[in-house]
């Protein structure tokens, strides 16, 4: 089962399905998550039909704790990206 999908595995699908040549698809990739990226950056919201929905969603600073030592210690505000999976592909993959 592969736990992490890269750029290097999206791009051997690509080429094996589109039969493009090794560094097309890997432009293609690049070129693909660059503009999620930047529509991302720019809207703060992407809809993919039948895959889901990215945001970026905003977390406050607050106190944790660092696991080794125990000690107290101010985590930073900062954005993070959320996926919220269509229901087309929960049905896919049978999640309810």
């Amino acid at each position: 089962m592969r736990e992490t999908i890269t750029r290097e595995y999206l791009s051997n699908c690509i080429k094996k399905e589109l039969g493009l040549p090794r560094s097309e698809s890997l432009k293609l990739v690049a070129l693909i998550l660059k503009n999620l990226s930047s529509s991302l950056k720019k809207d703060k919201i992407v809809k993919i039909s039948s895959l889901g929905t990215f945001k970026i969603r905003s977390k406050k600073s607050r106190m944790g704790r660092n696991p080794k030592t125990g000690k107290e210690a101010i985590i930073n505000a900062r954005s993070v990206v959320t996926f919220s999976a269509s229901e087309k592909l929960k049905s896919r993959l049978n999640i309810k």
